[in-house]
């Protein structure tokens, strides 16, 4: 069985972006990653996250934060930690959010499943990503992939969780991943004028156009909160359906639309995202109480795609202001 060397830790730098966080959270985030990893960049995007309070939780050096003005989006503060990674001479680079909890051994299964797939196969694996438990359902997570061309869900199993195995995937979710660093200065960095939703997707479709592999570790786990709260339904199966702000729904339909003029995909993909924001919709605007406004914003962000309005929103004039951008974004 192929073991990883200690010396891996030296490689990877977690950057954790955090927006008014839990701060017991964000403890457990952080006591669970710091053996992992060299060194931890939190980027606060915003919020003014008190240095002196993790200070007081007797953090190593090797934890800094680094803070943004003002909430400049997921993208952004994960540019900023991918800089300050590149600019460590890091190889690796973990993007974390701040409600996400990884095992004490996640790293090293992401790292490990890296090489072995270099080694094994030949191919030029980008990122890997983990299984995702919500820690409020018990719920584990599925990896997107395709057969036949189509997008599926492949859901992991017992026999699956060995050491070292890995599928190859369609897409990751940006909390969890590790990225290659020499390989994503090839792709480029994230888009931040996409500021949240499929800023991850994106970069994902991005790579695989390159020739990039993305992996999913069925053995690295994470628990991970997907949106504000969770529910659960009944709809030919047992369903459980995140929650999210109105807000997010502006960004999911400007963005998805976005998303699908500025990558190249398959016919079946560009179906499968449309048909995700009929079904998105369909559920929202009859079964939320705030139907109207989730409208106004889903409305709101067809409308900014079709005009190619990017960045930031400004809910009071209803127009996109512009992301500062970094030296190492992907315009």
């Amino acid at each position: 069985m192929f073991q990883m060397k200690p010396s891996y830790k030296s490689e990877v730098i977690a950057v954790v972006v955090t927006y008014l966080p839990e701060l017991k959270v964000l403890g457990q985030l952080l006591d669970s990653l710091i053996p992992q990893v060299k060194s931890v960049i939190v980027v606060d995007n915003g919020s003014k996250l008190d240095f002196q309070v993790l200070n007081n939780q007797h953090y190593p050096p090797t934890v800094k934060i680094l803070q943004l003005g003002e909430n400049s989006g997921i993208a952004a503060a994960h540019n900023e930690g991918i800089k300050y990674a590149l600019d460590s001479g890091a190889g690796y680079v973990l993007l974390m959010d701040q409600d996400s909890v990884p095992a004490q051994d996640m790293v090293e299964k992401l790292m490990s499943a890296l090489i072995m797939a270099e080694k094994e196969c030949g191919s030029e694996p980008i990122a890997a990503g983990p299984v995702c438990v919500d820690s409020r359902t018990s719920t584990k997570s599925f990896f997107v992939v395709e057969r036949n061309g189509i997008p599926s869900r492949w859901r992991p199993v017992a026999s699956s969780c060995i050491e070292n195995f890995s599928i190859e995937v369609s897409f990751l979710i940006s909390s969890g991943t590790l990225i290659n660093l020499t390989a994503l200065m090839t792709v480029g960095a994230m888009r931040s004028h996409y500021f949240i939703d499929h800023v991850d997707t994106e970069w994902c479709f991005r790579a695989r156009e390159k020739g990039y592999i993305l992996l999913g570790v069925p053995s690295a786990v994470m628990k991970h909160s997907l949106g504000d709260k969770v529910k659960t339904i009944w709809f030919f199966g047992k369903r459980h359906v995140s929650y999210h702000t109105p807000l997010r729904d502006y960004y999911m339909f400007r963005n998805t639309l976005l998303m699908l003029r500025d990558v190249s995909m398959p016919l079946f993909w560009k179906i499968h995202f449309l048909w995700r924001l009929v079904q998105f919709a369909g559920y929202f605007l009859t079964f939320t109480p705030s139907r109207w406004e989730r409208f106004s914003k889903m409305s709101l962000g067809i409308y900014h795609a079709l005009k190619n309005a990017r960045g930031k929103l400004d809910v009071t004039s209803s127009s996109c202001r512009k992301i500062p951008s970094t030296s190492i974004d992907f315009e």
